[in-house]
């Protein structure tokens, strides 16, 4: 605490007073000495004493004839020199000497006051009193202590008071502020209050901050000092800093993003406490409100915008933002107008585009290219006739280019275009279309009929709509349920700033669709749906008939199968054994060429049959029939190791048929005696592939 320092300035006449005194003092003192009057020579000086400690008083006298006294605050102490009434005080020195000094021991509280020596009057000489002296008794003061410690919470930007207390000081102690070792001599001030005893005093030592995120974890530390100390007493505290988040974003991409591209923002924060919610905003537009990460997929419109990431804690909420910076390609910012104009006059035309980067923008017209490169073409002399036509204009990045076509059109008179001759047929709505050239846009298209105007206001059957065509516009008369009085010439008429044209255009009935092609067209409709049925029934029977033929064929291929088995079981029981390569074939050929029909079985013999002129049996799949009561078809001698069966010249078995088939394998490939000179190769060709099909020869 700063000391205040005051300089007293006394004028001369008052200096010149006390010099007068102080030569007073000194005659009056030559007089008393040469007169012999009682008088104390040495006074007593204020002193400071620790408590416990002692402290002397001097007082010496000359020429006394009274009696010699200590008082404490005006009460006198007694006129003995052991002062037996206060234990710790007694009269020291030499007597003979005049030496009247006062020994305090162990000083407490208590002797804090003011002291004189005083000598008493006697009938000659007057009493005499020393200066006083003040006494005063030093006592240490308690440990500081701060407020809150060991740790002060405080929260960032908003000013706090550290106090520093201590207590029972004489006199009170002196405080000073230290930060982290270093002396702090700014915003601190004391209050000091002294206790009921009148002695003992507190103190309180307050210094102001403004906490910043930078102060946490700092060590403050108070120091009170006192006269009766050698050395400070201290105490210390942290400080905890509550802050808000502080904020960090980053962004990935961080650059040349173009649109469609994923792009993910992280927001990270250093916050006490914890960051409790995060939130993000793309324009001030919530997006999302559940973790540290967003990521999203840029889009052109997206470009300039902002994304913001909000952390928020108790304490408070801190933003981050990032601008958003999309490349797209050249695109119009709205389509081009087509401009009109007077020849001679002026015109100017405008391609209003956007991108990014900011693309080029050039004009053309046929293969002339104009040498600017800015959205506005701008005719600053008069237009000649070669001037109007269709323009181009070209924007273009390194990322892509668009261009759109601009009319410049040349002003004049309406002309009436479109179809003269339009059909309705009656009980119909009809509608008439008038088409116009028109450069400008015309004022007004007008409906007559004869004389008359058409009037369409407040009208139940006649009302119309215009639509604007590129270089005009087109006018609908819709006429509802028509009748035949409607039919016939309506005038339109088109009127611009420039003129005025107008046509006649027929409405001309529709005949209707003839009965006769009516009938014709159901009795058509109803002809195909039957031939479609019938077809669908021929191909289900076809289907149903194929699928018993094979059901026969795999019958008796099960039953020809049995045969094979009893023939090899004939062969094992002569002792021989059956040679393999006939298997294949009988199996085959008794399901391709042997028909054994149940009929034929109850006939018992068989059924001869006459050959055909080239010696061979008839092609209707029938022929003599035998009933192998045993299932062995061939003609076999049990007796003979030949075990072969017996064939005609041709090959052919005597007791079999023929399917109406050439055979599909030679005999020879199973086993079978060759055939005939007659069935060579030069009649049959080389043998056929052998297959594993079968031929049915059910009917």
């Amino acid at each position: 605490m700063a000391t205040e320092r005051r300089y007293m300035y006394y004028p001369k006449s008052l200096l010149s007073q006390s010099c007068l005194s102080f030569l007073l003092l000194i005659t009056a003192t030559l007089i008393d000495t040469a007169l012999g009057i009682q008088r104390i020579v040495e006074h007593p000086t204020d002193q400071s004493v620790i408590v416990d400690n002692s402290v002397i008083l001097h007082c010496k006298v000359a020429d006394r004839v009274g009696t010699v006294q200590w008082t404490r605050n005006k009460f006198g102490l007694g006129n003995d020199r052991s002062l037996s009434a206060y234990p710790r005080y007694s009269v020291i020195g030499s007597q003979v000497n005049g030496e009247y000094n006062l020994w305090i021991q162990n000083a407490s509280l208590l002797d804090d006051g003011v002291y004189e020596c005083q000598i008493s009057h006697t009938a000659t000489q007057r009493g005499v009193r020393s200066n006083p002296a003040k006494v005063s008794v030093l006592l240490p003061p308690r440990e500081p202590t701060i407020d809150s410690s060991p740790v002060i919470t405080v929260t960032e930007g908003i000013d706090y008071n550290i106090t520093c207390r201590s207590y029972d000081g004489k006199p009170a102690p002196n405080i000073t502020w230290w930060i982290n070792g270093q002396l702090q001599n700014k915003r601190s001030y004391e209050i000091v209050t002294t206790q009921s005893d009148g002695k003992r005093e507190d103190i309180v030592g307050l210094m102001t901050i403004k906490p910043s995120k930078q102060d946490h974890g700092k060590e403050f530390e108070c120091r009170a000092i006192n006269p009766a100390l050698t050395s400070y007493l201290k105490t210390t505290a942290k400080l905890h800093v509550l802050y808000k988040p502080q904020v960090t974003l980053s962004v990935s991409p961080p650059t040349e993003v173009t649109e469609n591209t994923v792009m993910q923002f992280k927001c990270q924060a250093d916050a006490n406490p914890r960051v409790t919610s995060w939130k993000w905003y793309r324009n001030g537009n919530i997006l999302s409100e559940s973790s540290q990460l967003l990521e999203i997929t840029s889009r052109q419109n997206y470009h300039g915008q902002t994304i913001k990431c909000e952390a928020i804690n108790t304490v408070g909420k801190t933003t981050k933002s990032y601008k958003l910076n999309i490349e797209y390609s050249p695109r119009f910012v709205k389509e081009p107008l087509n401009v009109d104009a007077d020849l001679g006059g002026r015109a100017t035309l405008n391609c209003v585009v956007d991108g990014n980067p900011v693309p080029r923008v050039i004009w053309k017209k046929g293969s002339q290219e104009f040498p600017i490169s800015k959205p506005t073409l701008t005719f600053s002399r008069a237009l000649t006739e070669a001037d109007f036509g269709t323009y181009v204009c070209v924007a273009s990045s390194n990322l892509g280019s668009v261009e759109r076509q601009v009319q410049l059109l040349k002003n004049g008179k309406p002309k009436v275009t479109g179809d003269l001759r339009q059909y309705a047929a009656e009980g119909d709505d009809a509608v008439i279309e008038c088409e116009s050239d028109s450069v400008p846009k015309p004022k007004e298209i007008l409906w007559s009929r004869g004389s008359s105007k058409i009037a369409t206001t407040g009208s139940s059957r006649f009302s119309t709509k215009e639509s604007d065509l590129v270089k005009g516009r087109k006018s609908i008369l819709t006429i509802k349920n028509i009748h035949a009085a409607d039919y016939g010439d309506y005038n339109c008429t088109v009127i611009n700033n420039y003129g005025m044209d107008s046509a006649i255009i027929k409405l001309i009935q529709k005949d209707a669709v003839p009965l006769a092609y009516v009938l014709a067209g159901v009795f058509g409709g109803l002809g195909v749906i039957v031939i479609i049925v019938v077809i669908l029934i021929i191909y289900n029977r076809k289907k149903v008939k194929d699928e018993d033929s094979t059901a026969d064929t795999n019958s008796t291929d099960s039953a020809n199968k049995k045969n094979l088995e009893n023939v090899r079981m004939e062969f094992r029981s002569t002792g021989s054994e059956y040679p393999g390569p006939q298997e294949p074939w009988r199996g085959d050929y008794l399901a391709n060429h042997i028909r054994a029909d149940a009929e034929y079985d109850q006939l018992g013999n068989i059924i001869p049959y006459q050959h055909t002129k080239d010696g061979r049996p008839p092609v209707n799949g029938y022929g003599g029939h035998y009933d192998y009561q045993d299932g062995n078809m061939y003609d076999v001698d049990r007796r003979s190791s030949d075990r072969l069966p017996t064939y005609d010249s041709k090959g052919i078995h005597p007791r079999s048929y023929d399917s109406g088939f050439e055979p599909d394998v030679y005999p020879k490939q199973y086993g079978r005696p060759p055939p005939s000179s007659e069935f060579t190769n030069d009649i049959y060709g080389p043998p056929p592939t052998v297959t594993t099909g079968r031929l049915s020869t059910n009917v």
